[in-house]
């Protein structure tokens, strides 16, 4: 065989490029994020193979992603079956069902079981009130802590209400200091007792003191009381009376103690020992309360 012969038979049994790799080359499957999407969606569905199909439908296990949710369910389920059972109330029930619900759901098993206390300078309430309120929280099933609310409500207003009397008492009294001083001038405190002793040489003492109560701040009340006052100066027992106490009764004494309680130069006097008016202030106001408890 020629040299020729020979390279054309070698050439002959040889596969083209082409031809090998087709024969060698194994077909691969194409991978993306939305078949790795539905491969871990078609796993996490597979723990249902494991439960019967009768409870398969139902909603807390077909909703459930894997077998953690159904775990996390039992859990939660222990937790709401391990606390105290209280039924709703019912149109049908009696007192001692009621007494029942009040009890479970926070009621002392007492009135005295209620902690009724509020701080305030304003105000205080009784025992026999605390005691009305407390019975008609237990009547009502309130808890500790709905009574307190509700105390707490009912205090608030109450010490407002006194604070605005008390605000408004205090601003009529200076109101009419400031209109009788300008009035009278160095007579103020003259007329001023003057007026007290005529309320009472007028009135009988309870009647007196309710004007007192009421009127005690009306400067046109003490200007018509000092100018009858005046008239009365040629009543012996009246002028004499005048003269020898300026308080001629408890309700003047009390009036007089209520003015210089917010006179701050008086209140100095009484308070500090080296005030040179020290002594008389005291005499003063050791003779007022002696006569008002009369």
């Amino acid at each position: 065989m020629s040299e020729e012969q020979t390279m054309e038979s070698a050439v002959a049994t040889q596969s083209s490029p082409t031809d090998t790799v087709a024969e060698t080359t194994t077909e691969q499957p194409q991978t993306n994020l939305l078949n790795e999407g539905a491969t871990i969606a078609s796993a996490e569905k597979d723990w249902l193979n494991d439960i019967s199909e009768e409870f398969r439908s139902t909603p807390s296990i077909s909703n459930a992603k894997n077998i953690n949710d159904i775990a996390k369910q039992v859990v939660n389920l222990e937790k709401v079956l391990g606390k105290p059972k209280v039924s709703l109330p019912q149109e049908n029930w009696q007192e001692s069902d009621w007494n029942e619900f009040y009890n479970k759901t926070g009621r002392p098993e007492t009135i005295d079981g209620y902690d009724l206390s509020y701080n305030s300078e304003h105000i205080k309430f009784e025992d026999s009130d605390k005691n009305k309120l407390a019975e008609s929280f237990y009547k009502a099933g309130l808890s500790q802590q709905q009574a307190s609310a509700v105390f707490t409500s009912i205090a608030e207003r109450e010490a407002n209400l006194s604070q605005s009397v008390e605000d408004k008492f205090i601003a009529n009294e200076t109101n009419a200091r400031e209109v009788l001083q300008k009035e009278w001038g160095d007579d103020f405190e003259t007329n001023l007792k003057l007026s007290n002793a005529a309320l009472n040489k007028l009135l009988p003492n309870d009647v007196a003191e309710q004007v007192q109560e009421r009127y005690g701040n009306d400067p046109n009340l003490i200007q018509l009381l000092a100018n009858a006052g005046k008239s009365l100066m040629d009543d012996t027992e009246f002028k004499g009376t005048l003269q020898s106490s300026s308080w001629t009764s408890p309700v003047a004494a009390k009036s007089e103690l209520d003015q210089l309680r917010s006179d701050p130069v008086f209140t100095s006097q009484l308070t500090n020992k080296t005030d040179p008016g020290h002594k008389f202030a005291l005499e003063k106001w050791t003779e007022l309360h002696r006569v008002a408890a009369s």
